[in-house]
């Protein structure tokens, strides 16, 4: 009896580590969207009419399995802020994409939505001062915040610090 008992644990547990090595359960804890700025890159141009900018970068946004449904992400907004975020350099940011504003997101998927920042195109520039803002060597950030249809409110992003290239 004792013997029929300890191979029936043994079993138990070996099917419960078989499940887990499986990868059954699903970690991801995006019931939300999770936006992320990757890849962000600055130009900045110095003349007698202003300075100029072009940059771009990517808006990644994660939705895992256990997200109730899909959701509609709208973009309220980017700036240029400094490395630390207290102080805004351009805001609002004049951004542009190819894509179709706001973009579905479904459930265990991610998304990414390309931007661009081209004043010149624009026929624009920002004022002379804005060029040392731009150029400080701690770096900047670019800033923004989204719309999820599966949260209220708005949802914060942030990029990494990093240096544009300057004149």
């Amino acid at each position: 009896m004792k013997a029929r008992a300890r191979r029936s644990a043994a079993t138990t547990l070996a099917a419960a580590l078989t499940m887990m090595a499986s990868g059954c359960i699903n970690t991801d804890a995006a019931v939300f969207v999770e936006p992320s700025i990757a890849a962000p890159e600055a130009t900045v141009s110095a003349s007698a009419l202003g300075t100029g900018l072009t940059a771009s970068f990517a808006l990644e946004l994660h939705l895992s399995a256990r997200a109730s449904g899909p959701s509609r992400v709208a973009v309220r907004t980017f700036a240029i802020t400094s490395a630390d975020q207290k102080t805004s350099i351009v805001e609002p940011l004049p951004v542009e994409t190819t894509a179709a504003l706001p973009v579905e997101v479904a459930p265990d998927s991610d998304v990414t939505v390309a931007f661009t920042v081209d004043t010149g195109a624009q026929g624009g520039t920002f004022p002379a001062d804005a060029a040392a803002a731009l150029c400080a060597p701690e770096g900047i950030r670019i800033t923004g915040a989204i719309e999820d249809s599966l949260e209220d409110g708005a949802t914060p992003v942030a990029s990494a610090v990093f240096h544009p290239v300057c004149p």
